[in-house]
């Protein structure tokens, strides 16, 4: 008599556990669909709430059914066009390399030209196979999303993010001017006039980035870049992190023990000024709350400014040792170690907003709004609505456009261009990173029924401005609709194209 077969069969307790990679690409897929649907879903919405719009305003002007056919398919070629725009493929091969200003563990930054603009912007290019060994495809993921989600002056604008065999592509704005770290290595210490017209826009900067439901998480003067102009633009949002900020909610964030991680593996050296990179981390800058893991708020990224004014004037963190763990002890016993140096020379007035920032969390400045921060009288006299457009105390001194003066020298390694081989190779799809691609040009144009929208309604004001009172009983009548075909021949007809100018044949 045979034996009884084994029971092979496992609980859910005893099967294998599922690899973090596994996670993270599940979670990329089910963040690339929740967000796709949800996208498509409001489109469609607002697509079918424009186009019933479009068809009231063409009836209130009058237009005959033939003009508004002839309007209608303009929309949907225009409409067409930008889909066929948006899936054109980006590649390396539409920039030319210039030079490299940026090194680190998963890759590069380097200064290019775009051959079709002649745009000159900055690329980061990340090896895939090293951020999937060291887990930080949510990270990277991250920073994409932040820098997407951005659209204002206080952060560096993401013009592309594309991806190949071997590499994932950031495409951003060049800033010529470096980071605040350049400028403090070159001058030690700044004014306290210099100091706050630098922390008064990182402040607003920060307060750009938790408007669009994120709190920075890597404040730094590394992170800190300055334009053309001297002035200030955030960037480096890998560990950054999306929430719902209300000011009071304090959270533990899923990823808590990662960031810390990430933190530590980052915090090598910085322990010389002349040391530092943008691609070394340091925990010099991190809020207690963060390490003491008990949930923590938007108010982390005040703490970091607080840091940052104080290094500033001081000429050093106040948390500065020699090991980075050393870093951390000092950090989670800040009362302990903190103080401000006579020797300094900060005035009260700027030691009492470092003292207000770097505190408990429920103290901080910040926690009720940026508004506490901006009103503290070390900020008295600055024109918080107008500060972009004043002069940098510092303007960087450019030769050129292609000026890379103000980042360190770097050799180049390796070639910038894959080899021709696998240019014709056809690229598998990569699980880990659905959905990276993103077009700003494409994401911010404006679909053709808005525009139609926008141009029906200036012709319609143009058409009721132009009245004529009648001579016999001073009643305004409004000029015949034969008026709205002139409107429509004006350079700013709706969608102008040779398809509207039949309308005028009429």
């Amino acid at each position: 008599m045979a034996s009884p077969r084994p029971n092979t069969h496992r609980t859910p307790d005893q099967r294998d556990p599922i690899s973090s990679n596994t996670r993270d690409k599940a979670q990329a897929a089910k963040d690339y669909i929740e967000k796709k649907y949800s996208r498509l879903k409001k489109t469609e919405e607002s697509r079918k709430e424009e186009w019933q719009e479009l068809n009231v305003k063409m009836a209130e002007l009058k237009l005959s059914n033939t003009e508004q056919n002839l309007i209608r398919q303009e929309i949907m070629h225009k409409e067409a066009e930008q889909l066929r725009m948006g899936r054109q493929k980006i590649t390396i091969y539409d920039f030319e390399p210039i030079s490299v200003i940026g090194k680190g563990a998963f890759g590069e930054v380097r200064v290019v030209r775009n051959k079709n603009t002649g745009e000159i912007l900055a690329m980061k290019k990340m090896n895939k196979s090293e951020m999937v060994y060291k887990n930080q495809i949510q990270h990277i993921r991250a920073e994409r999303d932040a820098l997407a989600s951005s659209n204002n002056p206080w952060i560096v604008s993401l013009k592309n993010s594309f991806q190949d065999e071997k590499y994932l592509y950031l495409v951003m704005e060049y800033l010529p001017g470096g980071d605040l770290m350049n400028l403090l290595i070159k001058k030690n210490v700044l004014t306290e006039p210099e100091a706050r017209f630098y922390i008064a826009e990182t402040i607003l900067a920060v307060d750009s980035v938790h408007k669009i439901n994120y709190i920075h998480r890597d404040l730094k003067p590394d992170n800190i870049l300055l334009d053309s102009r001297g002035h200030v633009k955030l960037s480096d949002f890998g560990l950054s992190k999306h929430v719902e900020l209300s000011g009071e909610n304090v959270q533990k964030l899923e990823d808590d023990d990662l960031y810390i991680e990430k933190l530590g593996k980052r915090a090598e050296a910085r322990r010389n000024r002349k040391l530092a990179y943008s691609t070394v981390g340091t925990p010099d800058y991190i809020a207690p709350e963060v390490f003491s893991k008990e949930g923590y708020c938007e108010a982390v990224d005040w703490w970091s400014v607080g840091v940052i004014l104080f290094e500033m004037l001081a000429g050093y963190p106040p948390f500065f040792a020699d090991k980075p763990a050393d870093t951390c002890h000092k950090i989670l016993a800040w009362k302990k170690h903190f103080s401000i140096p006579r020797e300094a020379r900060i005035s009260p007035i700027a030691s009492d907003l470092i003292r207000k920032l770097i505190c408990q969390p429920e103290d901080r400045l910040g926690n009720r709004g940026v508004e506490e921060i901006k009103s503290h009288p070390f900020f008295n006299g600055v024109n918080w609505e107008n500060i972009r457009n004043l002069e940098a105390p510092n303007v960087p001194e450019l030769s050129s456009e292609i000026d890379t003066s103000n980042f360190d020298k770097i050799e180049e390694n390796e070639p910038f261009y894959p080899p021709e081989s696998s240019r014709k190779k056809k690229q598998r799809k990569d699980a880990n990173f659905i959905g990276y691609t993103y077009k700003r040009d494409i994401e911010n144009q404006r679909n053709g029924l808005v525009t139609a929208l926008v141009e029906l309604d200036a012709i319609k004001k143009t058409t009721q401005r132009q009245v004529l009172k009648s001579p016999s009983n001073g009643r305004e009548v409004l000029k015949s609709p034969s008026n709205t075909r002139e409107v429509l021949k004006s350079p700013t007809n709706i969608l102008r194209s040779p398809v509207n100018a039949r309308i005028m044949k009429k």
